[in-house]
């Protein structure tokens, strides 16, 4: 054999391996397969709902909440993640009316609960039979005067107020998701004022740099 040959196929080698390190790099920073980019997708939030026949607090204080629980953060975290925490608060606001009612009341779920089971989503959820929020309450109407006792605040958040409002829905929402042990976010408080005082600062604890950033 030659020389030249011998040179020649050397040659030939030295670019076979140059290609095959080439591939090799361009194979690590490929892009993600197509089916994990279809495994992302399949997880988008639901949308936003549109109301035709909601009162505007009402439907602001949805939209800051939908706005809170969409993204990772502990208020989210809390209602098991965005997609579990938006779907839930979508199916609760659908049945949300206005009524006057008592003025201690903020907030009134009533009726025989219905039970969900999202095998998707990977959680049970409840709704009741009506769900009214209560025009005379701390959803709606201020306190005039500092020294009066109603409207009562919500949480640390004056009656009437974005956070308040925001607060209210939150605290209902965590009645009706099931946690991995079999009971819900926070317990069933009815007329156990203490009770529904203690769920509101739950809420409120692990909402609160959320809740702060409504003006």
């Amino acid at each position: 054999m030659s020389l030249w040959t011998r040179s020649v196929i050397v040659l030939l080698l030295l670019l076979q391996t140059v290609q095959s390190q080439a591939q090799q790099t361009n194979d690590d920073s490929a892009p993600i397969p197509i089916e994990e980019e279809k495994a992302e997708t399949s997880a988008v939030l639901p949308g936003r709902l549109v109301f035709t026949n909601k009162d505007w607090n009402l439907t602001q204080a949805y939209f800051d909440v939908f706005s809170i629980l969409s993204d990772q953060n502990t208020c989210s975290r809390f209602y098991g993640g965005p997609r579990v925490a938006t779907t839930v608060l979508n199916d609760l606001v659908a049945l949300v009316e206005a009524r006057p009612m008592v003025r201690e009341i903020s907030f009134q779920m009533a009726g025989r609960p219905t039970l969900f089971v999202h095998p998707d989503l990977g959680v049970r959820y409840r709704l009741f039979g009506t769900a009214m929020v209560n025009t005379k309450g701390s959803f709606y109407q201020r306190r005039p005067d500092p020294l009066h006792k109603f409207p009562s605040d919500v949480g640390n958040f004056g009656p009437g107020t974005r956070r308040a409002r925001a607060l209210i829905l939150l605290h209902e929402l965590g009645h009706l998701i099931e946690r991995e042990d079999g009971n819900w976010l926070i317990p069933d408080d009815g007329r156990n004022g203490p009770q529904s005082t203690a769920n509101t600062l739950r809420v409120q604890q692990v909402c609160y740099a959320q809740l702060r950033t409504l003006n």
